[in-house]
């Protein structure tokens, strides 16, 4: 009983586990030209120069899509000194997993910021390739970097580039911890 009470104050006790997990998935009738801005602040994460796209009633604009109402676009329309980004308040840790689709390659689509907009020290980049020419292919993606990411600069994919279900990638010591709390709660009932 005291291992498994241990492995529950170690998994408490974890910044990864404190924190609700980062998990967007852009599931709303949005109405046409509709910024996603803070429609998700209540899990602190907001959005600048990103819209909310839905489906059509038949789901072909987005055919696919892992989250089939809605997806995230980037819209700049060649505004000079613009930008789009994700800022999420408790921070990313690690890594970033996103679904995406484009008919254009895009050459650092998304960057982690240890500052909020974009600001502080780069920690990663990711490049993304086509993949589909009308939207209905869906590839999965991880933008891993070392660090804690308070924004995600996603100006390297407006226009082109639809994305859906972003998550954080769990820290790799987190999962040994809850893995690690698992097999002592097993071992406590096996013994039982």
């Amino acid at each position: 009983m005291k291992l498994a009470t241990l492995a529950l104050a170690l998994g408490l006790a974890s910044p990864a586990f404190a924190a609700t997990p980062l998990s967007v998935d852009f599931e709303k009738s949005w109405s046409y030209g509709e910024e996603v801005a803070d429609a998700y602040v209540a899990d602190g994460v907001s959005f600048t120069n990103v819209l909310g796209l839905s489906n059509d009633v038949d789901f072909s604009y987005f055919g696919n899509a892992p989250s089939p109402l809605g997806v995230a676009f980037v819209q700049l329309d060649g505004v000079v000194n613009t930008a789009a980004y994700m800022n999420v308040a408790t921070g990313v840790a690690g890594g970033l997993s996103f679904f995406y689709s484009t008919p254009s390659a895009a050459t650092g689509a998304i960057k982690a910021y240890s500052g909020l907009n974009g600001t502080g020290t780069l920690l990663g980049s990711i490049d993304l390739g086509v993949n589909s020419a009308d939207y209905t292919t869906w590839n999965q993606a991880v933008l891993s970097f070392s660090g804690t990411a308070l924004s995600f600069d996603l100006s390297g994919a407006a226009n082109a580039v639809a994305l859906d279900n972003i998550s954080a990638v769990p820290e790799p010591s987190s999962v040994a911890l809850l893995l690690a709390g698992g097999a002592l709660v097993l071992a406590r009932r096996r013994r039982a």
